[in-house]
């Protein structure tokens, strides 16, 4: 297949090089649609409609795919014409993939900051959905004495399972930690509340917008504290660009588009 990629991130040189090695043929961006099987654009979305305006998306292949990183409002509106769009982070299986060099991120930077070994810390995690589960498991592989901020019995019994300890919003003052790692895109400590935790804590936030706390004022509690967007395309920037590798090559591969057909012809004896 023939397509062409345009690089706004260095996890697109290993996504590139992941598909090159599965025999996909890549041209300059000026190659003519018409001959293109499929697209990637940039993975921030900030991309040049003047470019790739209506015409150009008119005279891509009726088949053609086009890709983001991120999902792309302008994308989305082109895609209206009948071309297939996928915004990659927006698959539940990039996101689990992505959660473990999220998790080793996070870790070297607790190693490099934290000043104390990750074993025999204690280190809560904010939230118990992928990344949250990931981290806290590893965490405690490292010996480090694990806690997730739940909000509700089901996160609570899933931390129960996996030996993390559970704790409640109205239990976080009673409890010092050495980090909080907060992994929920929206305010859940606020300046009041990390007065109360204090500067000893490093304080991490791996979600996005609006985060969970206001890192200004926490790193006038402990300088060291940090917001780490995109981890894995900073820490581990080889694996996170084949995992969009992988993802495009299942979404243009046919054997993969037979199997969905199939899956989905099956599923409808249960309708």
């Amino acid at each position: 297949m023939h397509g062409v990629i345009i690089k706004d991130d260095p996890r697109y040189e290993y996504t590139e090089s992941f598909l090159q090695n599965k025999g996909y043929i890549f041209y300059n961006l000026d190659h003519k649609p018409e001959a293109l099987d499929f697209v990637i654009f940039p993975f921030k979305g900030n991309i040049d409609a003047d470019m790739y305006n209506g015409e150009y998306f008119s005279a891509l292949k009726k088949d053609a795919v086009i890709f983001s990183g991120l999902k792309s409002a302008y994308l989305e509106s082109c895609a209206k014409s009948g071309i297939t769009y996928h915004a990659m982070m927006d698959d539940h299986m990039v996101k689990v993939k992505n959660a473990v060099p999220t998790s080793e991120g996070v870790i070297a930077y607790l190693a490099q900051n934290m000043g104390r070994t990750i074993a025999g810390s204690r280190i809560l995690t904010i939230g118990y959905g992928l990344c949250g589960q990931d981290l806290s498991l590893r965490l405690r592989a490292l010996g480090a004495k694990a806690y997730a901020l739940v909000r509700n019995a089901e996160k609570e019994t899933m931390a129960k399972a996996d030996f993390i300890t559970p704790i409640y919003l109205n239990e976080l003052c009673r409890l010092n930690f050495d980090a909080i790692v907060n992994t929920v895109p929206g305010c859940v400590l606020a300046n009041e509340m990390l007065d109360t935790i204090g500067g000893r804590t490093l304080l991490i936030d791996i979600a996005s917008k609006p985060y969970g706390f206001d890192i200004a004022h926490a790193k006038k509690l402990n300088s060291k504290s940090a917001l780490l967007p995109g981890i894995p395309g900073k820490y581990a920037t080889a694996t996170a660009g084949e995992i969009l590798g992988e993802y495009i090559h299942l979404k243009l591969s046919t054997d993969s588009k037979m199997e969905s057909i199939e899956f989905c012809n099956a599923g409808k004896e249960w309708l």
